[in-house]
């Protein structure tokens, strides 16, 4: 055991049949946003998956009947005494462990707790009333809450946790995405998307102003059911990770149209795009705008404005040699500053600072975590 940090992480993976992360050579763990990287920056330490059918069924029922993932926080509670911090990944693994530090009880009680969230922001904004309440009741539980846009801090600040919010930037595995100038420009205009975050409507409407150009759109085919798609639209269901990446490298310009979300919605497929050397166009909304570098590595486009999207798409198309500067940058911006190594690693320097100031008694009102500057 080095000095690194030493961190239970509570999160779903694949793989890892023993307790921490120091498996043999043909153990696997994959974890959310490739969580396993955290393990080459802190003493990373993990609760088995279920695996028996009777584990995984009772599982099922506690969980629920109570509404809360329990598993993990349980069977992790003798780890957590010896970890100088636990993170949860994401939101909803942190709702058992915050309430138990809360009440003072278990090893939780006396061990920092910390959360990737992705959603807690837009909730805040935008839920119940009693979804809010149940929120601030968790984050008063938690003692560090990870997010991938600055704008955000503003929202937990309402439930007096904005000191807690460190912001981070997002990654991307970006040794899986790369540029390959063999693959054929089979589009000019790829978008795609599975969350509901997508505005394809308002793409559709550009398309519908660019009748000269052609239009790839990937997501769940319901979405466009309800379209009238013009005749240089073209539609298909979701794919699979290589085929998906083939679609990236396939287009000459790939457009990520987004609705103003609190969190920074298609950032996935941005960075995606952008490892590949890709350029991109993406909705300008404050949680985004962290990402944006306009003309130097992507471009931004105005939020619902079809007359908008379509001067901004028409303008990059009609630059051929900017949409592969662009690329090219993209890709370096990536390397640079969006690499999921990147993001565990400002996430265990954090959690590091935490525990030092921690131990000396200090509080740390200004995390220094990822830039998340674009």
């Amino acid at each position: 055991m080095n000095d690194n940090v030493t961190i239970l992480g509570l999160f779903d993976h694949d793989g890892l049949p023993s307790i921490t992360s120091g498996t043999s050579p043909g153990d696997q763990l994959r974890g959310p946003y490739c969580a396993e990287l955290l393990g080459q920056y802190a003493n990373l330490a993990t609760v088995r998956m279920a695996t028996s059918r009777v584990h995984r069924k009772v599982k099922a029922v506690v969980e629920h009947r109570t509404g809360v993932p329990a598993d993990l926080a349980i069977r992790g509670l003798a780890t957590a005494r010896r970890a100088d911090a636990v993170l949860a990944i994401l939101e909803d693994k942190s709702v058992l462990p915050a309430a138990l530090k809360r009440r003072g009880l278990s090893a939780y009680a006396k061990t920092r707790l910390a959360v990737v969230s992705c959603w807690w922001a837009e909730e805040l904004k935008t839920g119940s009333s009693s979804r809010r309440q149940e929120i601030a009741r968790t984050v008063a539980g938690v003692d560090r809450i990870f997010v991938f846009s600055r704008n955000q801090a503003e929202l937990f600040a309402q439930t007096g946790a904005g000191a807690k919010v460190a912001p981070i930037n997002f990654g991307v595995e970006h040794t899986k995405y790369v540029p390959d100038a063999s693959v054929e420009q089979r589009f000019q205009v790829f978008s795609g998307g599975l969350d509901a975050g997508r505005d394809f409507e308002t793409l559709v409407e550009a398309a519908r102003l660019l009748p000269h150009i052609d239009f790839h759109l990937v997501s769940h085919l319901d979405r466009f059911q309800h379209m009238e798609l013009p005749d240089n639209v073209t539609t298909s269901g979701p794919s699979d990770g290589p085929a998906h990446r083939h679609n990236l490298l396939a287009a000459q310009l790939v457009v990520i149209p987004t609705h103003d979300l609190a969190y920074p919605t298609g950032q996935s497929v941005l960075l995606e795009a952008m490892s590949s050397g890709k350029a991109c166009v993406v909705t300008e909304t404050e949680a985004m705008r962290e990402y944006i570098d306009e003309g130097v590595s992507n471009f931004g486009m105005p939020l619902h404005d079809p007359q908008g999207v379509a001067a901004v798409i028409e303008r990059v198309l009609a630059r051929p040699a900017e949409l592969l500067e662009v690329g090219r940058r993209a890709r370096a911006a990536v390397e640079d500053r969006y690499t999921f190594d990147q993001m565990w690693q400002s996430i265990a320097k954090q959690l590091e600072r935490d525990r030092v100031e921690n131990s000396s008694g200090a509080v740390s009102d200004s995390p220094e975590t990822g830039r998340n500057t674009a």
